[in-house]
Order: C-alpha cells, then structure tokens, then sequence
C-alpha cells in the first residue's frame, strides 16, 4: 500500500463549489479506511445525509464550519471534530469567507450514503459527538510530540480511533505495527519522515498520504527544521492495538 502522494490523488465535485479529494479508499488499496478532504468555497455546503452501515468522523483542518448533526446546527473552528454515528443525519458547509478544508473518516471501505430532508434545526452545539479544540488540552505522548485525541470512545465512537500528532524537530514517534488493523497517516502541515516495512527514511510532504497494512512496522520522525502535524487514523477504537519494534 505504502505512500499515496498528494499530486497522485483522485480528484471530484461532490457538489457546487466543492472539490473531493481522495486519500485512502479502495481505491488506494485500503480494505479497513475511507478518508477524503473537501475543499469548499465560501457558501459551499452538503446535503444532509446519513450513512446506514458505518460512522463517520469530520475534521476542520482550515476555515469556518457549519456542521448539521441530528437536530442541530453550528458553527466550528480549525481543529475541531464531530462524529456521525451510523444512521445519524449530519452535513457541513462553509460558514466564513475564505475557502474552507474538511476531512472526512469511516472505519470502512464500502460507505453507504443517503440524502435526507432536514428538520427543523436547534441552533446550539450539541452535548455529544462533538470535540471542541479549544476546550482541550494536548498531552505529550512521546518527547517533542503533542497529541489531541480527537475521536474515539469518549465522543462515542463504536470503531474509530483518530488524533493528531505534533511533532518537533528531532522528534521520534517508536516504529511499530498493529496486529489486526491498518493505521493511515496523513501529513497534515509542513514535512515529516516515516518507516515502512524495511525501510527507515521516507520523506511525507504536505498532502501526502501513508497507509500501512496489517501487521507491518512502521514509524513516524521529523527529520527536519521545521514543526510537522500528522493526523493518525485508525478502524478501531483507543487505545488502538500495537506492538513496538525496532
């Protein structure tokens, strides 16, 4: 599976004034993760819909969003999450003026969507389901690395696991694999290093995407001067599985 590079993804218009780009499907040789990245112009916004057979977690990575959830409506902030557990209507759309970045995750490689009309909406934030970056605090989970632990059983969640991960210059997250499960990581910000199988030094640029199958080592550095944000994603809940390795 290995690396899939951002000038290499699949590219769409999911609908007006959005761009979906692909990062781990089928597609990619995923059999466990769909992730994808909306791109959204000012005003842009999904239908409302449901996923019948798997949950889906949602990202602000830039720009202001609207986010619908069940009955409610409001608006988010870079860094903050939601989850959509399966049958939940939800929909997004850009609420600012400038363009808007959301990524989308399900612990599946087979999503099952359907549009569905929109109730009447309580414009208030709802008390679950939702992570609010700046009610939280991140925690050192190796030296020189920071993480939010944005989705898992504390937000609901039945089978997905995602944080992101900030790392220092230097910084050196231990290589590892997971016995059942597959992890992608996707370079969020700036540059970083990864380990794959045998090999110890690949480069990860912005964009880029690295799904590592079942049971292979694999690890994560910053080899360079510069701070570097990765997004973990993994098809099961937390703490996900791993053996360490050399």
């Amino acid at each position: 599976m290995g690396i899939n590079r951002r000038n290499e993804h699949t590219v769409s218009k999911p609908f007006n004034g959005a761009t979906k780009t692909l990062l781990t499907g089928k597609e990619t040789g995923s059999k466990m993760l769909s992730v994808n990245q909306y791109n959204l112009e000012p005003n842009s916004k999904s239908d409302y819909y449901e996923i019948s057979n798997v949950e889906e977690s949602l990202f602000v990575v830039e720009g202001q969003i609207e986010f619908r959830l069940g009955n409610n409506i409001f608006n988010t902030s870079k860094g903050d999450c939601i989850i959509a557990k399966k049958g939940q209507s939800h929909g997004f759309g850009n609420a600012g003026n400038s363009e808007a970045v959301v990524i989308t995750v399900s612990p599946n490689v087979s999503v099952n969507y359907s549009s569905v009309n929109e109730p009447d909406f309580l414009h208030e934030t709802p008390h679950q389901g939702y992570f609010d970056r700046s009610k939280n605090e991140p925690y050192e989970f190796a030296p020189g690395i920071m993480r939010y632990d944005m989705v898992g059983d504390f937000l609901g969640a039945e089978s997905t696991y995602f944080s992101e991960l900030i790392l220092e210059p230097g910084a050196i997250a231990p290589n590892h694999y997971h016995p059942k499960h597959e992890e992608s990581m996707f370079c969020l910000y700036s540059k970083l290093n990864c380990a794959y199988a045998e090999e110890d030094n690949i480069s990860l640029n912005q964009g880029d995407m690295f799904t590592c199958e079942v049971a292979v080592r694999h690890g994560i550095f910053n080899g360079h001067k510069t701070t570097g944000h990765l997004l973990a994603i993994h098809s099961v809940l937390n703490p996900p599985p791993r053996v360490d390795v050399d």
